[in-house]
């Protein structure tokens, strides 16, 4: 299967004036700058300094390298990508990068609010003290108020302990030099003892220089945890998800030829999800992350479909587990448990689909996604789309658009046109599927519409 919309990837590259090494030692004409996206309904974005390009496609929570430059001043753009692929600008302003110094830029707010900012954090270069880390931390997450950060022992007890740090939206601490060992970081609101992030058991190692910023959490498994923990290193970033957080997965029965079914997880007696009937999806469930095993039994014949099939669950990430293929014995299309991992960010500029092909009688298609409905001089949006294969984050514009699913290499309508209508700041989903009971007319199952 090959995709022909972009999702983009985080590409930290170019030059500033001649210069574009990250090395940590900088000269005494030398700045660093790096750039942190921490804007949760923002799109991708590219990064400009004096009209030339320095990142490009940055995602939220994502953090650049530290790009090494030239000391001077410098217009910034932040340019939104747009599903049109066109670029706005959303953020510029003029800085001055003086010699010898840090600059760690975040971008903060909301773009639906329209409180959309850069944040500026400078820091004088310095050593870290032999047997020390360096950590500084930013409150990055608007609709957290004020909050108490505790940096412990694992195993200590915070009720015996004062918050290290209390910090508003937009504040930042200064940088602090902590000796090396495990800590573990715990966040209440002002005043409370209530534990709403947990880091569980973190690594500081000798020499580690670490900007923190507290960003929404938009990820799975975690409904009641309201911040992640974006750490950048100065050549990299990482996540650090609240230490329970699951995975949120949700269920759908696309076996067109099939009854209703109950699933069941890690061998239990008790169905996770009874009565499950073609075309329907259950909600999410969020279930602990690592290995699993999942059972299909369908209840009315009696049989077992799908038998304690082996899943690995990622924190923090949305699934949805198809169970697609034939009862049938004289097809090839034996009943499976395909997982699509899924992009469920809400992006302000943008509606997000997810495409999964599930019609066993269509064959190897290609799919378009056209103004009009018209595909004859189109180049298909996917093409070579396999039984089992999807894929997820296709980024669209608001409004009303055209699906239209064909055999692979031909024009010939098998699904479609079908019409859909999308909001930005919505996530979608459409299923390719037989109708009941298996073959023609071929339909989409559209999910969040």
């Amino acid at each position: 299967m090959k995709r022909f919309i972009s999702v983009g990837v985080l590409a930290a590259v170019a030059i500033l004036s001649g210069c574009g090494s990250n090395d940590n030692n900088t000269s005494h004409t030398q700045s660093k700058l790096r750039i942190i996206h921490a804007s949760a309904d923002a799109p991708l974005v590219n990064v400009n300094a004096n009209g030339t390009e320095i990142l490009n496609s940055v995602n939220y929570g994502e953090g650049s390298q530290f790009l090494t430059v030239n000391a001077a001043n410098y217009a910034v753009e932040v340019k939104a990508q747009l599903p049109d692929q066109s670029l706005a600008t959303v953020l510029d302003g003029d800085y001055t990068l003086e010699t010898e110094r840090s600059y760690t830029a975040v971008a903060l707010g909301s773009v639906a609010d329209s409180t959309l900012e850069l944040a500026i954090i400078e820091n004088a270069d310095s050593a870290i003290p032999s047997g020390n880390a360096r950590i500084q931390v930013l409150h990055g997450s608007p609709d957290v108020g004020t909050v108490d950060i505790y940096a412990t022992a694992p195993t200590a007890d915070i009720a015996d302990s004062a918050p290290a740090l209390t910090l508003d939206y937009r504040s930042n601490s200064d940088q602090i030099d902590l000796p090396v060992g495990d800590y573990r970081i715990r966040i209440t609101p002002n005043g409370s003892k209530t534990v709403v992030y947990d880091s569980g058991a973190v690594p500081l190692a000798n020499g580690n220089d670490l900007f923190i910023t507290a960003i929404p959490n938009v990820y799975a498994g975690a409904a009641s945890v309201p911040v992640a923990l974006l750490v950048a290193n100065g050549e990299r970033s990482s996540l650090i998800l609240d230490a329970n957080t699951g995975a949120d997965v949700r269920v759908i029965h696309e076996v067109a030829d099939a009854p209703a079914v109950d699933v069941f997880l890690d061998g239990s007696s008790t169905a996770a999800v009874t009565g499950l009937t073609f075309s329907e999806e259950t909600g999410f469930l969020t279930i602990p992350a690592g290995d699993h095993t999942v059972t299909v039994t369908a209840p009315s014949v009696p049989v077992t479909v799908i038998n304690n099939v082996p899943v690995n669950l990622e924190a923090g990430a949305f699934y949805s587990a198809i169970a697609y293929g034939s009862v049938d014995a004289t097809d090839s299309a034996d009943i499976t448990l395909g997982a699509l991992k899924e992009d469920r960010r809400s992006v302000a500029t943008e509606a997000k689909l997810s495409v999964f092909h599930a019609s066993v009688s269509a064959g190897v298609v290609d799919i378009y996604v056209t103004a009009d409905g018209d595909i004859g001089n189109a180049a298909p949006s996917l093409t070579g789309v396999s039984l089992g294969q999807g894929v997820s984050g296709i980024r669209l514009p608001a409004g009303s658009l055209f699906v239209t699913v064909t055999p692979t290499g031909t024009k010939t309508e098998a699904i479609g046109p079908a019409m859909i209508t999308v909001e930005a700041g919505k996530v979608y989903e459409l299923i390719a599927q037989d109708s009941v009971g298996g073959g023609a007319p071929l339909g989409v199952n559209a999910i969040g519409f």
